[in-house]
């Protein structure tokens, strides 16, 4: 990656008078000496929050992989404006907590009759929980989208078909049919967000812009708002990490 801990990186002494905001921006603009010294600021306080969140022997991989990650965001326009600490941080907790679910799915075992087993889970059918939430929000959809939808996915109707109902041609169909399953996602994903955390609560406005984050729709300055915040909120974080899952899930 851009180092390790085993060895120092060279810099200039003028670089370290520049800010982060700077660095950002000439990283952005492809500098990599400027990406190098961002590296150079965080890397000891980004693996002493590695080795404390997962295992120690992972540290290194988690580290260079946040690092890589908010790089290669960096260079497509993406990714912090202001808080590089912050957004670097959220993104290590997200990678070890995406690793600590990963690990308690993956029993290793000896035993052949466990591996041939049949699992059941649920009987094919989804707990009243998220029987609710998909209802919720489907409802929440505007009509024209719960339409379209309950055509195509319930009623088993082709395209052709919904588009001499609706009166649309086959390309209008198909736009509103991408339109309204994106809608459907992100308003089961909000169904969630909203479980965590009823009205009142302290932090809903922070988690109401988790949705919006997690599919790259928030603008800079609410992303920027979000990980500021889950640099510093435990309680939040384990919301965004469960959230970050179910998106991966439905995407």
């Amino acid at each position: 990656m851009l180092g390790s801990t085993a060895h120092a990186h060279v810099y200039d002494d003028a670089e370290a008078e520049v800010d982060d905001v700077m660095l950002i921006r000439r990283t952005r603009a492809g500098d990599e000496h400027a990406y190098s010294e961002l590296y150079r600021r965080y890397e000891y306080s980004a693996y002493r929050l590695a080795r404390h969140l997962g295992r120690r022997e992972e540290a290194d991989d988690v580290v260079n992989e946040a690092f890589a990650r908010v790089l290669d965001l960096l260079q497509r326009g993406k990714g912090p404006t202001e808080s590089f600490r912050a957004y670097l941080f959220t993104t290590i907790r997200h990678e070890c907590g995406a690793r600590a679910k990963q690990e308690k799915r993956v029993r290793p075992t000896d035993d052949d009759s466990q591996i041939d087993s049949t699992v059941e889970f649920g009987a094919g059918t989804l707990d009243a929980f998220e029987r609710e939430t998909v209802r919720a929000a489907y409802a929440s959809l505007p009509e024209r989208w719960r339409e379209v939808l309950w055509a195509l996915d319930v009623d088993g109707r082709k395209p052709q078909e919904i588009a001499a109902l609706l009166d649309l041609s086959p390309n209008s169909v198909s736009a509103l049919v991408y339109r309204a399953r994106a809608g459907l996602r992100e308003a089961y994903l909000r169904q969630h967000v909203k479980a965590e955390a009823p009205e009142g609560d302290a932090h809903t406005e922070i988690r109401g812009m988790f949705v919006r984050v997690l599919r790259r729709t928030a603008t800079a300055r609410d992303q920027e708002r979000v990980h500021s915040h889950l640099a510093t909120c435990s309680a939040c974080m384990k919301v965004y990490l469960e959230l970050a899952e179910d998106a991966a899930s439905v995407a």
